[in-house]
């Protein structure tokens, strides 16, 4: 049975979830007396945003999943368990996910080298020449890292808005929560601004250090998705949960699924879960 993989696409999400609140500073909330200064906070978290999305490229993690397919009665079913390491680029043709355990089994160094020579091939043919030096390639990632961020936050901006709605206690620290959705009449440019719309929800932002801890948010709408998954109906609920990395780095740990899509052409139920772990500087 053929098995197809949704990898892109739950990256994706991944990435919105904590974007979509890097604009915050742009928008036009209310706020509570009881609550911090609304422009200084919201500016410091975009900043805070916008650093973690200015750096994500530097840093390999790995990535714990279950591969989704159809069984014979038409119903999602899992399948194998796999472990990745990611390295990851802001030109998406240039991210190298590397496996490395399926169902609890390393590979062997064989199939860890072809895996190595099989993306080299592909960075140099891409390239057009030989692979660019070390500081070369930094420089070009940094430039396209800057610009890819410029732009969706500029989309997210004309896309969606938000609330400062109160303060809770999060993991015994206090956070404040910031509720989003999408603005009437908004028409997204980027494909992320676009699956976004369909979203509303709320997210915690760590008083003191700035950073949003946690994202829920649940389609108000049925939205196109596309691979596997092709579409995802009205109801499905997605929570992404983020933590401090290293000092003053974060970057999202957890991704979970949970409601109706459509498979290829039928309607089915997931409650799929994605973890990154084991972040580390790239040299």
């Amino acid at each position: 049975m053929a098995v197809i993989y949704i990898w892109q696409n739950i990256d994706m999400l991944s990435r919105l979830a904590v974007l979509m609140l890097a604009s915050l500073v742009l928008t036009g909330a209310g706020q509570p007396q009881a609550l911090p200064p609304r422009d200084a906070f919201l500016r410091e978290v975009r900043e805070a945003l916008t650093r973690s999305q200015e750096s994500w490229h530097r840093y390999s993690y790995k990535e714990r999943r279950t591969d989704l397919h159809l069984n014979p009665f038409g119903r999602i079913g899992t399948g194998d368990v796999r472990v990745l390491e990611v390295r990851p680029s802001p030109n998406p043709k240039l991210t190298y996910r590397r496996l490395i355990e399926l169902n609890g089994v390393a590979l062997s160094r064989f199939q860890l080298d072809r895996q190595d020579a099989e993306y080299n091939a592909l960075v140099k043919r891409l390239a057009g020449r030989g692979e660019p030096d070390s500081s070369e390639r930094r420089r070009n990632d940094d430039q396209l890292a800057r610009r890819r961020a410029q732009r969706l936050i500029e989309d997210l901006v004309a896309t969606m808005q938000f609330d400062i709605t109160r303060r809770e206690f999060r993991g015994g620290k206090p956070a404040i929560v910031v509720s989003f959705r999408a603005r009437p009449n908004a028409r997204p440019q980027t494909r992320e601004a676009q699956l976004l719309k369909a979203f509303r929800g709320d997210a915690w932002v760590d008083e003191a250090s700035r950073e949003v801890t946690a994202v829920r948010a649940v389609a108000i709408d049925d939205v196109a998705f596309g691979g596997f998954v092709a579409k995802v109906y009205q109801g499905m609920a997605t929570a992404v949960e983020r933590d401090e990395i290293e000092p003053g780095v974060w970057m999202p740990t957890k991704l979970t699924l949970r409601g109706d899509v459509r498979a290829i052409f039928r309607k089915a139920r997931i409650d799929h879960v994605v973890e990154w772990f084991d972040y580390r500087p790239l040299p």
